[in-house]
């Protein structure tokens, strides 16, 4: 089975301080191939600010969402749009970042015009402060047909 990479994306997180259950930037739309199995997730963090915990759920259409530093409460439509999500805790601190990954992940999706919406939440108890929007991104490893 072929392997597909999306381009690192933004999660455009805010730059007040975040809480344990924040939603973890906004919503984002992935172009992703039509088809196929997440296989790999990978959140880097260029400000070394993201806990060691963070919930990455992936919707089949567009959620309501929140904004970035919200409360991360899904209403009941949103529930029904949910086809998998992850709680990624496998950290590597560098010297000045952070990459979080997750491998062996089996979470097949179909899209109606190629784009896969997903929104992050901070599950793990720490109060980070970004100093960029743009600090936090994520990439996705996809298996395809």
């Amino acid at each position: 089975m072929p392997i597909w990479s999306s381009a690192r994306t933004s999660l455009d997180v805010g730059t007040d301080a975040y809480a344990q259950n924040d939603a973890l930037g906004t919503k984002i739309g992935v172009n992703v191939p039509d088809s196929g199995i997440i296989r790999s997730i990978t959140i880097t963090d260029a400000d070394d600010e993201v806990g060691t915990t963070i919930n990455v759920y992936f919707f089949d259409a567009e959620p309501t969402g929140f904004a970035a530093n919200a409360a991360f409460a899904l209403a009941d439509v949103d529930l029904e749009r949910i086809i998998g999500f992850r709680l990624m805790d496998t950290v590597i601190d560098v010297t000045n970042g952070r990459a979080i990954w997750e491998t062996d992940i089996n979470i097949p999706y179909s899209t109606d015009g190629g784009k896969l919406w997903l929104q992050c939440e901070l599950a793990s108890a720490t109060t980070p402060t970004f100093a960029a929007t743009t600090d936090v991104k994520i990439k996705l490893i996809i298996e395809t047909d």
